[in-house]
């Protein structure tokens, strides 16, 4: 039961008067805060962004709850009364980020789709120049020519006002919605199929300083000379990466289908890789971002040895997509055997159980896929590079002791068994290796 505010709320806000300073903030099930009445700003924006399904949060207080969820409306407000101090949250909610239309579906219909749009790739030189995120690009890119050549074109325009509006942008928020957005003359206008790729979108915040800086800059000569470029590594990914294997692999796997694969890259990416699923008008695709080819170009290793890097690149952020819903399923054992990360991970973005989990689950069935079509010495160099990525780089301690675990359960598992009639005994696994 909710208590009345002394304020009216319209349509699109919702109002608690609180008893004490505490509450719980809980989203998706999967992730629980607590929120503390007197260390929130007079206003905080949460961002829920659409992976696989419409997001929503739910506030408990006592007796109390209440539920925020997409209502038509992009913003839901929560008004917090604690005494006579009102304080509001903001919910940038996403609803339904794809609209497929039948000739979309037509076209897509059984394809792996692989595309560096416009405004996406302009999102990338406008970051690349940037301050706060220059550094994380020349450390990337260093001695590339494409790079060589867009800094070229490019910094002359540093200077552009865009620029140092960019020190506030959330690099997710700016680049995952590029491909929501297209070109239409010199405005940028929201596309036909895609509403956007995260909740927080700073290509609706900066729009016409991006038109702007697209327009004084020339960025579409340069992206039109450039694109024999991208088309080059459109089709080295598809050469490399064999994606319909992998897609066969994965649904031979788990219950999961989709319809099309969507994946997006840039020659400038920077290693920031995200997956979601989009179901609209009956037709199931599975997004991603990763890294371009060009990532591991210059690596002193074998050609083979970067195709599977490459492929692997690929192949833990798919998965997710067949990974993650089936953990949702386990949520609660999951949440139970991860209750202390500390053992498990060093804390950071991940510090949560399922996203632990998830973590360890889509790498390591990498592990599988690789084992059963790369040749042994491939394979087994493969495997200690991303069990000391793991472990050593990324922070999750015990990842070699669960890669081989998963490795020897799905050797040793009856014919008609599948990947995921295999949680249980792994979930139980992480509640007795600590």
């Amino acid at each position: 039961m909710l208590l009345c505010a002394p304020f009216y709320a319209s349509a699109g806000e919702q109002q608690l008067v609180l008893q004490h300073a505490n509450a719980q903030l809980i989203i998706e099930r999967f992730f629980n805060q607590t929120l503390d009445f007197s260390q929130l700003p007079a206003q905080k924006n949460i961002y829920l962004t659409y992976w696989g399904n419409t997001p929503t949060a739910e506030i408990k207080h006592e007796d109390q709850h209440l539920t925020i969820g997409y209502q038509g409306d992009e913003i839901e407000q929560l008004h917090l009364q604690l005494g006579e101090e009102v304080k509001t949250i903001s919910f940038y909610l996403q609803g339904q980020p794809a609209h497929y239309s039948n000739n979309y579906i037509a076209s897509h219909q059984g394809k792996v789709s692989v595309a560096t749009p416009a405004v996406y790739e302009l999102s990338n030189i406008v970051l690349a120049l940037s301050d706060k995120y220059r550094q994380s690009y020349q450390q990337n890119h260093q001695g590339e020519d494409y790079y060589q050549q867009m800094l070229q074109w490019f910094s002359p325009f540093a200077t552009h006002p865009l620029i140092s509006k960019l020190k506030e942008a959330d690099y997710y928020s700016l680049v995952e919605n590029g491909p929501a957005y297209q070109f239409k003359k010199e405005q940028i206008k929201p596309s036909e199929v895609y509403s956007g790729f995260r909740a927080q979108n700073a290509i609706k915040d900066y729009n016409k300083l991006l038109a702007d800086f697209a327009k004084e800059s020339k960025f579409h000569a340069f992206y039109q000379q450039h694109q024999n470029y991208y088309a080059s590594l459109h089709q080295q990914f598809e050469l490399s990466v064999q994606p319909q294997r992998i897609w066969q692999w994965l649904e031979h796997q788990f219950p999961g289908r989709y319809n099309s694969y969507r994946v997006f890259f840039s020659p400038l990416g920077i290693g920031n890789h995200s997956a979601r699923m989009y179901d609209n008008n009956g037709f199931k695709e599975s997004v991603m971002f990763i890294s371009g080819p060009n990532r591991y170009q210059n690596e002193e290793i074998s050609a083979s040895l970067k195709a599977i890097k490459l492929t692997r690149s690929f192949f833990t952020e798919i998965d997710h997509t067949y990974v993650n819903p089936i953990s949702d399923l386990y949520i609660d054992e999951i949440n139970q055997a991860l209750a202390d990360l500390t053992p498990w991970y060093k804390g950071g973005g991940y510090n949560k159980p399922y996203l632990v989990f998830n973590e360890y689950m889509t790498w390591a069935i990498f592990s599988l896929y690789a084992k059963e079509h790369y040749p042994e010495q491939d394979f087994l160099q493969i495997k200690d590079d991303i069990e000391n990525f793991m472990s050593q780089k990324r922070g999750f301690y015990l990842f070699k002791a669960f890669n081989e675990q998963l490795l020897k359960m799905y050797e040793k598992k009856k014919p008609t068994e599948k990947i995921p009639d295999l949680y249980p005994v792994l979930i139980d696994w992480f509640n007795h290796k600590t």
